[in-house]
């Protein structure tokens, strides 16, 4: 009897002790599950503070702009889209959505401004509906191409940057070569020292060039893909004298050289015919402002010894009469 009673006792103890455990097994799946939930939940939270830090302009536009193209790519033809992506990487937006972006907010733009002026003119009602719909044409056409002429300007600068600070890296780059340095190592070189007053656009492309050499494409390649992203028509000139150089055997030290004394004279000669165009520029100023003044200095005393002169004479015929 004691020793059932003991065995009795022995079960229910471990059946608590079970019951004990899954209870805290429980427990931890439920602490477990709540503290996962925080965990996204603080997530979530810090990835909103982080959108809600950047601008309007990429939370809400940039966003409705890509909507848009994805909506309405179908109508944009194909070869606007190859100008936009062309003038995009020679301005420096060399990402892939900058393109899409950059279509839709065209296209936004001519809606909004269509859609605007269309309003304004029905409210007004001075128009006939022919006149009103031409001018809100007129300006859904201008806001169709007020990007692309801010893009041409943001290409157009760029490109200039590049070409004004072309001759400068080039004789750089002759010294560094003459000095024994290898291509690679000798941009490598002139666009990690700062002392070197290098365009901040031409830096970025020498850099990119250095890093893409750095992962393995070949010389060549990363050359002619620079060429391709500047536009600009003497650098594709002297990159395809490295390549022909190289091709060739030649010494690349003397062809950058011939290179550089050629974009040297060719800097001076846009110098002088610059210079040249600066007396037909001044005709139409000096023609406005000088003249005139000119004018009143020669000929203000003349008129004015002219009138006292006429008012003598009607004062003198006055006093006859």
């Amino acid at each position: 009897m004691q020793l059932a009673l003991m065995i009795l006792c022995l079960l229910g103890t471990a059946a608590f002790l079970l019951l004990g455990l899954k209870a805290n097994q429980e427990d931890g799946q439920v602490q477990a599950r709540i503290n996962s939930l925080s965990q996204r939940e603080a997530k979530k939270q810090t990835s909103r503070a982080k959108q809600l830090e950047n601008s309007f302009s990429h939370r809400v536009i940039f966003p409705l702009a890509q909507m848009v193209f994805d909506r309405t790519q179908a109508i944009i033809p194909l070869s606007s889209k190859s100008w936009v992506k062309s003038k995009l990487i020679q301005a420096g937006y060399q990402k892939a959505h900058y393109q899409k972006t950059f279509l839709g907010i065209q296209l936004l733009c001519t809606v909004i401004l269509f859609g605007l002026f269309f309003s304004l003119i029905s409210l007004v009602g001075k128009f006939s509906g022919t006149i009103g719909v031409s001018v809100a044409l007129a300006f859904g056409l201008a806001g169709y191409g007020l990007p692309m002429l801010w893009l041409t300007q943001q290409a157009q600068k760029r490109q200039e940057g590049i070409q004004k600070s072309l001759a400068d890296f080039l004789d750089l780059l002759v010294i560094c070569m003459e000095a024994g340095l290898g291509l690679d190592v000798a941009i490598n070189k002139i666009t990690s020292l700062k002392s070197v007053k290098t365009s901040t656009y031409l830096r970025e492309e020498l850099t990119r060039y250095t890093r893409d050499v750095g992962f393995g494409r070949s010389r060549k390649d990363a050359l002619l893909d620079m060429a391709d992203r500047t536009g600009v028509d003497d650098l594709n000139a002297i990159i395809n004298a490295i390549v022909q150089s190289y091709e060739m055997g030649t010494s690349v030290a003397h062809t950058l050289r011939v290179q550089a004394d050629s974009l040297r004279t060719k800097r001076l000669t846009k110098a002088e015919e610059k210079a040249n165009k600066i007396p037909v520029k001044m005709v139409i100023p000096i023609y406005i402002f000088l003249f005139p003044a000119i004018f009143v200095c020669i000929f203000g005393p003349i008129g004015m010894v002219m009138v006292d002169a006429l008012k003598g004479i009607f004062t003198g015929a006055s006093a006859m009469g």
